[in-house]
């Protein structure tokens, strides 16, 4: 028995659907939605969707097409669930395909955005998620890997677009590795701690796709909480203020 309910990122106005039985948006979802910049026109897609909650959310702040490419169909059935009950059928298309398929359905170097929420757990990772396939698959690097993630990227962004991407500090390497090797930079990185003295849990990367050099800025750490209460920025993002 599924257990749907509807929930909003941030203020963002956007009602999305989850059945937490299988899947549903988490912390990295919500920083991820607030670290992009956003585009206010042209295409954008959201990779790797899962339930489509950072592109339906992106809805809210312009009025580029979004595409929600998301290899499950049970999570792109709530995705589009989502299209429908916002009214987005003209501005939000769901793509149900696996990422090395995707020229079937996108041009190769025609988007202007993208936002991804990749498997960040290698397929041999003792957190496998055994009793749900739907969020192991979504979770772990059983159906794609972050180097065909990356090679995804590289094939459906202009040059000098971006790329906003939430990993694993502990990955930081792959992802830098697979990057160098499909012309794509660091512009920004940002490390997420719950608190001060914690390590980082989470990684926001703006990446963008360019022949020359790009410079890197470090910005400062988020930090989630202070003490057992959200920071003030923490809960400005959670909030949407």
């Amino acid at each position: 028995m599924s257990n749907l309910s509807q929930d909003i990122i941030s203020n963002s106005g956007i009602k999305i659907f989850q059945d937490k039985e299988l899947y549903s948006f988490n912390l990295d979802t919500i920083l991820l939605y607030n670290f992009a910049k956003t585009v206010k026109k042209g295409k954008i897609v959201d990779l790797c969707a899962g339930n489509g909650a950072i592109g339906l959310s992106l809805a809210s702040k312009t009025k580029a097409q979004i595409y929600l490419v998301e290899l499950q169909e049970q999570l792109s059935r709530l995705a589009e669930k989502s299209v429908s009950e916002n009214g987005l059928e003209n501005q939000v298309e769901v793509i149900n395909t696996d990422i090395k398929n995707i020229q079937d359905h996108i041009m190769h170097d025609s988007i202007d955005m993208l936002v991804c929420n990749p498997p960040y757990f290698t397929s041999k990772q003792t957190t496998l998620i055994k009793d749900n396939q739907v969020l192991a698959i979504a979770r772990h690097e059983l159906k794609t890997n972050i180097n065909e993630v990356l090679y995804t990227i590289k094939v459906l962004l202009k040059e000098n677009a971006h790329a906003y991407i939430v990993y694993r500090p502990d990955r930081l390497s792959d992802l830098f590795a697979g990057m160098s090797q499909n012309l794509l930079q660091a512009k920004r990185i940002r490390f997420v701690r719950s608190h001060a003295n914690d390590d980082a849990n989470l990684v926001l990367v703006d990446v963008i796709k360019t022949v020359k050099s790009a410079s890197l800025r470090v910005e400062p750490d988020l930090i989630m909480y202070d003490g057992d209460n959200l920071s003030t920025e923490g809960k400005r993002i959670i909030d949407g203020e």
